[in-house]
């Protein structure tokens, strides 16, 4: 995958050692922690889990007067069954208790959650007083064998012009809203998730912290007859998709304006594609897809850039964050194969430093005795016959496969360092005939 990824472990570990207040944080795109706990053979193979047993438990302790620490809350897993193969059953507890931990909450294999209790038989089990804190609540099923029931949860109250307003929030005892949703004033604030079959609007959807998400159905999200995959789609005169603080997510699907895809302080995240077809793709932070990102004008990301296959902008590709990319790059037009080349740039290059890593051995094998360089007569016998030096490529190669910048770097110090060599031996041979010649002219005197 083409991506942008920033990780953060030493600081763990060694906060664990070093410090005593210990802040860890783990950065990336994707991040996975595993606690692996398995049983032992007395030949030390690994042996499968039982019913019972416990995976793990977390303690949150405080050092106390009695000189020791006190456990004041944790969280826990335990097998709930009998482990095979790809299936491993467990609950998951928490524990709080200023003298010991008890249990408090519960969430089963299967999603239930006990509160006040172990084994929950619903969705959401509770074993003790419930408080919400508002003005009317109505549960039960009212009515008679005539009525068939009545309402399970209702609400009224005024407007804000002093007029009765019933049934404002009505469910009926079969879960229908029968007097549907009525909001007035600063408008309906959701925390946690609004699911629905379709959602209309009569002037806008706004999600100014938050984010949008569209699951389910085969067709397009807008088309509320046929709820849609995951393809947001924009086809008015703008066609642009603009969130001012949250994220733009496609779960299972792709993102696609007819211009720009903008978000002005957060993320655009799809399982498939980003395409901006005749626009740009912008985020303050990440632009991610699973597949391609592509913008007939320009991509930019404050942070990261990444996709699973190809990332492809008709104008400028901007990243003020590092960029890690994990395939092949090209840029410019390229005419030919370029091989394994990770890079390919079809012109010119330019760079105040490049700082080229061999894998190889640095030629300062030169100076070892086991070295045999070719000798001067050598050499020139060689410039004769294949008109450049030896151990460095012809023209025609150059040509044909490029010239590698680090090993012609590392061949021209190879060559370097021999020419010194004969240099010193040459230098040796002139002092050595200068004293023959000095001592000559002193026998003639």
């Amino acid at each position: 995958m083409k991506s942008v990824k920033t990780y953060c472990l030493a600081a763990l570990f060694a906060g664990f050692f070093y410090a005593q207040d210990m802040v860890a944080q783990f950065s990336g795109q994707v991040i996975n922690f595993h606690l692996d706990r398995y049983n032992s053979a007395p030949n030390g193979a690994k042996v499968t889990l039982h019913d019972g047993e416990n995976l793990g438990t977390f303690h949150f302790r405080g050092w106390t007067p009695g000189n020791e620490y006190q456990s004041s809350a944790g969280f826990g897993v335990d097998v709930t069954g009998t482990p095979l193969d790809g299936y491993l059953p467990s609950r998951l507890s928490f524990y709080t208790g200023g003298f010991g931990l008890i249990e408090r909450m519960t969430i089963l294999e299967n999603g239930n959650i006990g509160i006040g209790l172990s084994n929950p038989a619903e969705l959401v089990d509770i074993n003790g007083n419930t408080r919400i804190r508002g003005t009317r609540l109505f549960l039960g099923l009212p009515g008679n064998a005539a009525t068939a029931g009545g309402e399970a949860l209702t609400q009224t109250g005024w407007d804000c012009a002093g007029l009765p307003v019933s049934d404002a929030l009505a469910i009926n005892y079969n879960g229908d809203f029968t007097g549907g949703v009525y909001v007035e004033g600063p408008g309906l604030k959701v925390c946690g998730e609004l699911k629905a079959e379709c959602l209309k609007a009569h002037q806008h959807v706004i999600a100014e912290e938050g984010n949008i998400f569209a699951l389910g159905g085969s067709g397009v999200v807008v088309n509320c007859s046929d709820p849609g995959q995951g393809d947001f789609i924009a086809e008015g005169a703008n066609g642009d998709f603009i969130a001012r603080h949250g994220n733009f997510t496609a779960e299972e699907g792709a993102v696609t304006a007819r211009q720009n895809i903008t978000s002005t302080q957060g993320s655009v995240v799809a399982n498939q594609n980003v395409t901006a077809q005749n626009g740009s793709v912008s985020a303050a932070q990440n632009v991610s897809a699973g597949n391609n990102v592509s913008a007939l004008n320009s991509i930019s990301a404050g942070t990261s850039i990444s996709a699973g296959t190809d990332i492809s902008a008709g104008g400028n590709l901007s990243v003020t964050g590092t960029g890690t990319i994990t395939g092949n790059v090209r840029v410019g037009t390229i005419f030919g194969n370029t091989g394994s080349h990770v890079l390919a740039v079809g012109g010119s290059m330019i760079a105040e430093e490049v700082n080229v890593k061999l894998q190889a051995d640095w030629p300062d094998y030169v100076f070892t005795p086991e070295h045999q360089r070719p000798t001067l007569n050598e050499v020139e016998s060689f410039i004769h016959e294949n008109k450049h030096l030896p151990g460095a490529p012809s023209a025609a190669q150059v040509a044909q496969d490029g010239l590698p910048l680090g090993q012609t770097q590392a061949m021209m110090m190879e060559k370097l360092e021999e020419l010194y060599l004969h240099v010193i031996e040459l230098n040796r041979k002139v002092e050595q005939l200068e004293k023959e010649n000095a001592q000559l002219k002193a026998v003639k005197e």
